[in-house]
């Protein structure tokens, strides 16, 4: 595994990217922005190839392997990197990340204004762009799909739902859409790259009972993106066929089918990338399977500095966790440099919520270190002895058939049996585990979570974790938020000044770890399994946008064995 100079050079493009993204500083779209560094980025419209070569109806399958279940296909549900992944590849985004600068960029929308002192945010879509079923994508489609993100209020709502009612969605003309937000929204450029558009006639004649068509997208799709579903089998496999008529065209050697497995051993996972019948895995497995794979003559693995954040949530809601002093006790007990050096292999430990390459992470923050007798020290004051601690049972949920989340889960059980706490580790299967994300009382009192950018910003890091509009989802399993943290988080988003924006994103982190609502273990490294005849995958730091099957083609003969 190497770590390229260039890999690095991209990431500080993105801290910068993330710096520039909330910025509301003028009028945006198909112009030049600047960057916090004070070079420049192209923001133009996107010029992928035109190539009338066209895919589909021929037999180059990209199989991507999976280690977690596809909880929806529904794109206003999406939230982490299996419906992601199924959305960036069935459906077309309203504003994207740029591969090279890795900044919000054009992408349905091909430009964009904004008014009323950013309150109103103007996009203007392309004309060129066709639904599945051939129909052109409009305006029409833009404003009833947001419309219906917020009606559904799943997935990435939270974004929105607090600023824009959807009577204040409005259609100006056939390609231009009007969203008028109830206060200047700092972040709301880079909250469009999860905005997914659906094809509001297909779905409007699929609507039962009022559920905005989810039923029917759960075994069809909707989009425009570059492959339409074939077949989706719940917790085992999608399939999907390229879109001849894709708006951003096609090449010689693109992929003709698109096809996820769902593999959850990862000794399975690394014979199916040897045998060469994999292109691509996730990058959440073991350091030990990344570096197994690396020695196989016919798959690569590039690590790249990303931005993400290993923790451990902690359920202040539910006892005996929701002592502050307890959580204390649990975080000082923990082992912080095997986990990183020895179970992740890489990376740091981690400072807080932000992870420590974004823009807007507080450097005052200062990383845990393993102290037992700082641990017993709060154990001492906590409301809970250790036989009444011992008696509720602490649970400690980690994502099942995965090798490093077993050991942290190990890791984490080792430093409490030093204070005498008794720890059951719980394998389950990702979908079980949202499940239980969903309310306060079914929430595990601790669980293994991996949290990705969602959007080049670090609103991502803190609103979505510890404002109560965002509760609910895996994201946000430490249930936990203060008067104080919340008006912060809110002002932060209203901020139409930059700095000034960062600065309550650092001053909400310091409120938040004060509280200690997480155990923040490491900012890991990026690692996945590709196969040598693939060709174009590029880093891009948002969560799964990294696997646009469409962006990347096939070298040699199939896949290289």
């Amino acid at each position: 595994m190497a770590t390229g100079n260039i890999e690095r050079r991209k990431l500080l493009k993105l801290i910068g990217a993330g710096a520039t993204s909330v910025a509301l500083a003028g009028c945006q779209g198909a112009q030049q922005t600047e960057t916090t560094d004070g070079s420049s980025g192209s923001d133009s419209t996107t010029t992928e190839q035109t190539s009338d070569g066209g895919s589909g109806g021929g037999s180059n399958d990209f199989h991507f392997v999976a280690g977690q279940v596809f909880g929806t296909l529904d794109p206003a549900e999406q939230v982490d990197y299996t419906q992601g992944l199924a959305a960036q590849n069935l459906y077309d985004e309203l504003i994207t990340v740029d591969a090279e600068t890795l900044q919000p960029t054009a992408h349905i929308a091909e430009s964009w204004d904004t008014e009323d002192e950013g309150k109103t945010w103007v996009f203007t879509v392309r004309d060129d762009v066709t639904f599945s079923d051939g129909t052109p994508l409009t305006a029409d489609d833009v404003a009833y799909s947001l419309t219906r993100m917020l009606e559904l209020q799943r997935g990435y709502s939270s974004f929105w739902l607090d600023y824009l009612d959807p009577s204040n969605i409005t259609v100006r003309d056939e390609q231009t859409v009007a969203f008028e937000f109830n206060q200047a929204y700092g972040p709301a450029l880079a909250t469009f790259v999860q905005f997914y558009i659906v094809n509001s006639t297909v779905v409007q004649e699929n609507e039962q009972d009022g559920d905005y068509g989810n039923t029917y997208l759960q075994s069809n799709s909707a989009g425009s993106g570059a492959y339409v579903l074939d077949n989706w089998e719940q917790g085992n496999s999608i399939e999907a066929t390229a879109y001849e008529d894709y708006w951003k065209g096609w090449s010689e050697d693109s992929f003709d089918t698109f096809r996820s497995t769902v593999i959850t051993e990862e000794s399975t996972i690394k014979t199916t990338m040897q045998q060469g019948e994999g292109d691509m895995t996730d990058q959440y497995m073991g350091t030990q399977a990344y570096a197994e794979m690396d020695s196989y003559s016919n798959v690569r693995v590039p690590e790249v500095p990303q931005l993400q954040l290993f923790h451990f949530p902690l359920n202040c809601q539910k006892a005996p966790t929701d002592d502050i002093n307890v959580r204390k006790a649990i975080a000082y007990a923990f082992d912080y440099d095997s986990a990183v050096n020895d179970i992740i292999g890489g990376g740091g430990v981690a400072a807080g919520p932000v992870p420590r390459e974004m823009a807007g992470h507080n450097d005052d923050l200062v990383p845990m270190e393993q102290d037992l007798d700082k641990a017993k020290e709060f154990l001492d004051k906590a409301d809970y002895s250790v036989d009444e601690i011992n008696e509720i049972g602490l649970e400690h949920v980690v994502v099942a058939g995965t090798e490093l989340q077993r050991q942290m889960g190990l890791l984490n059980q080792a430093g409490l049996n030093e204070l005498g706490i008794d720890l059951e580790i719980n394998p389950l299967q990702w979908a079980r585990l949202t499940d239980r994300a969903t309310s306060a009382e079914s929430t595990a009192h601790m669980t293994n979570i991996f949290h990705t950018a969602k959007m080049p910003s670090p609103d991502s890091h803190t609103y979505l974790m510890y404002h109560p509009s965002s509760f609910g989802s895996y994201i946000s399993q430490s249930w936990y938020s203060t008067d104080e943290i919340a008006a912060t988080l809110e002002e932060a988003r209203k901020s139409t000044d930059l700095q000034s924006r960062l600065e309550k994103y650092e001053e909400a982190q310091a409120l938040i770890v004060e509280g200690m609502p997480s155990v923040y273990i490491a900012n890991p490294p990026y690692r996945i399994g590709i196969n040598e005849n693939v060709e174009g995958w590029q880093y891009r730091g948002v969560m799964s946008f990294d696997w646009d099957v469409h962006s990347m083609t096939r070298s040699g003969e199939g896949r290289a064995k």
